[in-house]
């Protein structure tokens, strides 16, 4: 008798554990259906704004919008956070579960991309009945994006010296061409540089402390020093932009404001692009 009352105890256990399951699981589904129709009003709302770039409106605009795209980004990560298929360790997962929520189609990585096979050791013998007679019909691809850390290297550019063996004179092949005279940095390390700082719009600072995680010390100072002197060598294809865009009939300028560092205030700059 006793084992009989133990026994519904248990069952009556694993059914209140069930229909809580079961609430959690519909409660994160109308979180999920709700986080998705967020999601695709954004990018309508984002892809309609960025039709719209210019007007006297447009700086405005282009704050607004990137205050969407990390909204977007926000509930992008929120919504795949609570996805079951990308709890740690659920390798296996039912297909009910991938059905309820449909991922759109994957595009292929780039052909060009070099690939890295790695193929995992296959069974020496059957798990079913143990047999070793195993014959191959063919394979499954997973591919997988990763990246190579990027390295760095010091080229050592050297020129060997030669004397003449009958006027005594000594000859030497001319020095290599830096973009900063008498620099120590190459031409790619300087354009990851002005990319970073211009186009990323990552400061020098931030930058030179990246460059310490990676054991190479180069500070704010360095890195400004080559940015102002890559400035410098770049200026004629400045004046050749600059002379294109007086040549034409008009000109389309764009206010954008920026703040600026001043004594103990911060003040509002302008930049006019043409």
């Amino acid at each position: 008798m006793a084992d009989m009352e133990t026994g519904t105890s248990e069952i009556d256990r694993l059914r209140a554990a069930l229909a809580a399951s079961e609430a959690a699981r519909q409660e994160a589904e109308q979180r999920a259906t709700g986080a998705e129709a967020m999601v695709a009003h954004l990018k309508l709302l984002i892809a309609r704004m960025r039709q719209d770039r210019f007007g006297a409106s447009s700086e405005r605009g282009r704050r607004l919008l990137d205050q969407l795209e990390l909204e977007l980004e926000d509930l992008e990560t929120a919504l795949a956070e609570d996805d079951p298929t990308n709890v740690l360790g659920a390798a296996i997962v039912s297909p009910e579960v991938l059905s309820e929520r449909q991922r759109p189609a994957r595009r292929p990585f780039p052909a060009d991309l070099p690939r890295e096979r790695i193929v995992i050791p296959a069974p020496t013998q059957c798990p079913c009945c143990g047999s070793s007679r195993l014959a191959k019909l063919g394979e499954s691809v997973t591919e997988t994006l990763e990246v190579i850390p990027r390295r760095f290297k010091v080229i050592q550019t050297v020129r060997e010296k030669f004397s003449c063996r009958d006027c005594e004179s000594i000859t030497q092949p001319p020095a290599p061409f830096h973009p900063i005279a008498r620099g120590r940095a190459g031409p790619w390390l300087l354009s990851t540089i002005l990319t970073g700082k211009f186009a990323d719009h990552l400061p020098l600072n931030r930058q030179s402390e990246a460059f310490a995680r990676e054991g190479i010390d180069l500070d704010t100072s360095t890195l400004a020093d080559w940015v102002g002197a890559c400035t410098a060598t770049l200026a004629p294809l400045l004046a050749l932009v600059r002379a294109h865009v007086l040549a034409a009939e008009r000109l389309h300028g764009d206010d954008t404001t920026v703040p600026v560092l001043a004594k103990s205030r911060t003040v509002t700059g302008r930049l006019w692009t043409y």
